[in-house]
């Protein structure tokens, strides 16, 4: 998906999550850490290969890539430990950072879940704000961040979504209202616009270098396949 204008730009700290390579059968599709720019690592933190995907929840190519490489990534290239896969934000709207919220809610082991569920329901709750009168998305943008976040959260219905998933309405507020969480994502798409000069969503990088030209899974496979475990 292609964008103009990035909706906020702040700076973010880093944290980082180590974790050991040595573990001879060890399951690396069930490893998740936290990446030095804040974003969630599947597989072995010190693997050979560091793939990266920047993605947006309002970008329907993002929603297609994640259901066409959810499970051959994980099996044919995630399991065997040389690659390791990393979803980073690159923020296009609020919606987005929304979502983008509550896709972190439940700390870094219920990311990949959340992630998916968001992305699979993507078409139906884009349908609502694509459906919605001028004032309505106009009142969207109407007082402090956090009241934005709820509005748009309700709209979607996004609190029936993670309540299907074991998160209270409570649970949902809190982390629309987290600033540390918000300041990654932020963080995330600041790194992805202006120092990778990325200009549209899903784009990857492999071992920090951006990856010309692709933008799906049927591009991407072969990239991974002619790497050397």
């Amino acid at each position: 998906m292609k964008f103009s204008s990035v909706y906020l730009a702040l700076a973010v700290g880093t944290v980082a999550l180590s974790a050991p390579a040595s573990a001879q059968n060890t399951d690396w599709t069930q490893r998740v850490t936290l990446s030095d720019k804040g974003g969630h690592m599947l597989g072995n933190p010190l693997a050979k290969h560091r793939l990266t995907e920047y993605m947006s929840y309002t970008c329907n190519h993002c929603a297609n890539f994640e259901a066409e490489s959810n499970e051959p990534l994980k099996s044919g290239f995630v399991s065997k430990g040389h690659i390791s896969f990393e979803v980073r934000n690159l923020i296009l709207n609020p919606i987005d950072l929304t979502a983008a919220m509550l896709a972190r809610c439940g700390g870094r082991t219920r990311f990949f879940g959340n992630h998916k569920a968001l992305l699979a329901s993507q078409q139906g709750w884009m349908k609502t704000f694509q459906s919605s009168s001028k004032q309505v998305m106009e009142s969207l943008n109407e007082g402090t961040v956090p009241e934005r976040l709820k509005k748009i959260a309700k709209a979607a219905d996004f609190y029936g979504l993670m309540k299907k998933r074991g998160y209270s309405a409570k649970q949902v507020d809190v982390c629309l209202t987290d600033k540390e969480a918000q300041d990654a994502i932020l963080g995330m798409t600041k790194y992805a616009t202006g120092t990778l000069k990325l200009t549209g969503t899903p784009s990857f990088t492999l071992n920090d270098k951006t990856i010309a030209d692709v933008h799906g899974w049927p591009q991407l496979r072969p990239v991974l396949a002619s790497l050397p475990k």
